[in-house]
């Protein structure tokens, strides 16, 4: 029979179940077919809790009943016998939910009503789900072995299923029909459809070729676009799936480093599905690197790519971005490490400041000209031959510091001036010890020669004379792949130090137009060394300017940065499906915010309140999983669907969370270390006496 239900009535420990379900609906037929997906929800639990032999609860809180409709006690069918589970249907009349303020708009307060049920919940753990979502049985075997630990908030991947849900199915029919008819994954870093062997599916304009027998896995971002480019942010870790070409193959792809990973240089390695480190690399700009992929029984793969330094946040996104993958693509293995400019095309384009470079060399030195001019000529084109998208060698990778003013254009010529103690860092792959430039001297020094001197750590380590345009080179005492930290400075000017330039307050002491790989060593290295031991062939093919200075970017958020630390990113996508904590668990962080609004992102940022309160989250892996059956759209949040809902919700005048409100709490709480409580004691209504009809065992109390 009927009976009131206030929030702090509690049996004793021995007649507790082990879990309660909690969810809430109300009978208006909201998504479409609402009683048929709820019907297998509730059957489904029953069934399986049945099957496990687990004790549970089953609480669905009735939130402002239609009037002109069955109450769902009369609507749904109930087993004669409900096994382990006792059901419990709370009702909050209309005359308390007309007292919020959307009351007209908005008939159900979700996670209000979620807490009502979770404030009476008589579990040891509560699981707050919905009304059209279908555990899976491994999930279900989970729970029935009593493991879950207290401290813990656990979470779970869904899995949207097709709509035809066999309603009078039995269970193993109802979880083959969703098995069978998924429509797409809700994962941790995203959403994604899935292809027909059950792989998360490219998106057009992806960063994969088309039919490549490449996916992304966990770790990946959904694609974004910068500009023109398409890229995906990997996490601290990011698998890829290949289906390696026969006899092995070889992996292409272009990175550069994101916020996550700090100040330069960067090291990114990739992981077999062992663990092991199968390959490693020091990045300071945006990179192609290569990597050779053994071949394995079956053709099929998984690399994990690792960011061992990485999980600095940022401010206003709760995601972790360490690096931005622009390209991955299999490529021939003996393709070469970097296509040089054609000779022809560089000498063409170059021609003045070639000409230059004879005429200085000539008037310098007359004598020496006839071997010395040429030289000069050749060893230049060489270099301007290998030239990036900035001054630097497109074959080696280098990182900026201080020193240098932006890179300009003159008529298609490019180059950088520089003033004192410039500052960059290079770095070779193909047993290069020599260092070459193209220098001239700039109006701060009145054009005059100066000389050009290379310092390492305060060593002098060589020094130049540069006479109007001039090549120079410099050995370098470096190890092939080791990153070098080299210093500029121009000493000893023929001319005036600082003399004025009209227009202009910068220093500009000399431009450089090119720098990098030298005339190659009598003995190099070989041009592909084997690799150690256990490790997998890589080259880095080409380098160019980083999009994004993130240290300069984000040096106004710094302190805040800091503060941060390295925090977790938690699982948000459909996390108000499955989040699951012991009782007392529950009662600390007290619910869901019971906000007077749309109940858009309140469940994200209880998983951060609870987090920040000492719960660790707990992610449940494949096969323990849950499906969720499709509503209508619009009705609910569906991708397809979000534009409908975002519309009938504003139209409505109904407030929410937008997802800048959510990173701002989520900013603070990783600042502060430490929660946000949103409601006070009697959260949950748990002053109301509310009636409650209960289903025990054997019949339905009335």
């Amino acid at each position: 029979m009927p009976s009131p239900s206030g929030g702090a009535v509690c049996p004793p420990e021995t007649e507790r179940p082990y879990l309660s379900i909690v969810a809430t609906a109300r009978n208006d037929n909201h998504g479409g077919n609402l009683l048929g997906r709820m019907q297998v929800f509730v059957s489904a639990w029953i069934e399986q809790a049945r099957r496990h032999n687990l004790s549970s609860e089953l609480i669905l809180v009735e939130w402002n009943p239609p009037e002109d409709r069955p109450r769902l006690a009369e609507a749904l069918r109930w087993p004669e016998d409900t096994g382990p589970t006792r059901v419990r249907i709370i009702e909050v009349p209309a005359e308390i939910h007309r007292c919020y303020r959307h009351a007209e708009a908005l008939p159900l307060y979700q996670m209000i009503a979620k807490n009502v049920g979770i404030r009476r919940a008589r579990g040891e753990f509560v699981l707050v789900t919905n009304i059209d979502i279908v555990f899976s049985d491994e999930i279900v075997r989970f729970l029935a072995e009593r493991k879950l630990e207290k401290g813990k908030l656990y979470r779970t991947d869904r899995y949207d299923a097709a709509t035809d849900v066999p309603v009078d199915g039995t269970l193993d029919e109802q979880l083959a029909y969703c098995r069978g008819h998924i429509i797409r994954l809700c994962a941790r870093h995203g959403i994604y459809k899935l292809t027909e062997d059950g792989m998360r599916e490219n998106l057009p304009g992806d960063i994969v070729p088309p039919d490549s027998g490449i996916w992304f896995g966990e770790g990946w971002f959904e694609i974004e676009r910068y500009v023109i480019d398409y890229f995906r942010w990997m996490a601290d870790d990011a698998d890829l799936f290949l289906r390696v070409p026969p006899g092995g193959g070889t992996l292409k792809f272009e990175v550069e480093a994101g916020p996550g990973v700090g100040a330069p240089p960067h090291t990114l390695q990739a992981l077999d599905e062992d663990g092991k480190v199968v390959a490693e690399w020091l990045l300071i700009s945006r990179t192609t690197l290569r990597l050779d992929i053994p071949d394995t029984p079956g053709g099929r793969r998984r690399v994990r790519f690792r960011a061992p330094g990485g999980g600095l946040p940022i401010v206003h996104d709760p995601r972790i971005t360490n690096f931005r993958f622009y390209r991955v693509e299999w490529m021939q293995s003996k393709a070469p490490d970097f296509a040089p400019h054609p000779f022809g095309k560089t000498v063409k384009k170059w021609m003045p400041i070639l000409l230059r470079l004879l005429k200085d060399r000539l008037k310098a030195n007359p004598l020496t000209f006839p071997l010395a001019g040429p030289r000069a000529f050749f060893s230049a084109v060489r270099l301007l031959r290998l030239l990036g998208l900035d001054i630097f060698d497109g074959g080696a990778a280098f990182r900026l510091c201080e020193g240098w003013h932006s890179l300009e254009d003159t008529g298609g010529i490019t180059f950088r001036w520089a003033h004192y103690n410039s500052e960059f860092a290079i770095c070779f792959q193909d047993g290069s010890t020599r260092l070459g430039m193209l220098v001239e001297p700039g109006p701060s020094l009145g054009f005059a020669p100066f000389d050009l001197v290379l310092r390492i750590e305060g060593k002098e380590i060589g020094r130049a004379r540069v006479r109007g345009v001039s090549y120079v080179e410099f050995d370098l005492p470096i190890r092939q792949g080791e990153e070098v930290l080299l210093n500029l400075n121009p000493e000893n000017p023929s001319g005036a130090w600082g003399q004025p330039i009209p227009g202009d307050v910068r220093t500009l002491n000399y431009r450089v137009l090119v720098c990098g790989r030298g005339t190659p060593p009598e003995h190099p290295a070989p041009p592909d060394p084997a690799p150690p031991v256990g490790k997998w062939p890589t080259r880095l093919l080409a380098t160019r300017p980083a999009e994004t200075d993130w240290v300069a970017d984000l040096a106004p958020q710094a302190k805040a940065i800091a503060e941060m630390g390295r925090p977790h990113f938690l699982h948000l996508y459909a996390c108000g499906d499955f989040q699951m904590m012991a009782r007392e668990d529950w009662d600390d962080v007290r619910g869901y915010a019971e906000l007077d609004e749309f109940s858009m992102h309140l469940d994200s940022v209880f998983s951060y309140a609870a987090y920040y309160s000492g719960k660790d989250e707990v992610f449940l892996p494949d096969p323990m999983r849950i499906y969720h059956i499709e509503h209508g759209i619009g009705s609910g949040w569906t991708p397809e669907g979000h534009n409908a809902l975002m519309e009938r919700i504003t139209r409505k005048g109904i407030s929410q969370l937008v997802f800048a409100d959510v990173a701002a709490m989520v900013a603070q709480m990783r600042r502060l270390h430490a929660t946000m409580i949103f409601n006070l004691d009697d959260w949950g209504m748990a002053g109301e006496q509310l009636q409650e009809t209960t289903l025990d065992r054997t019949q339905v109390v009335s």
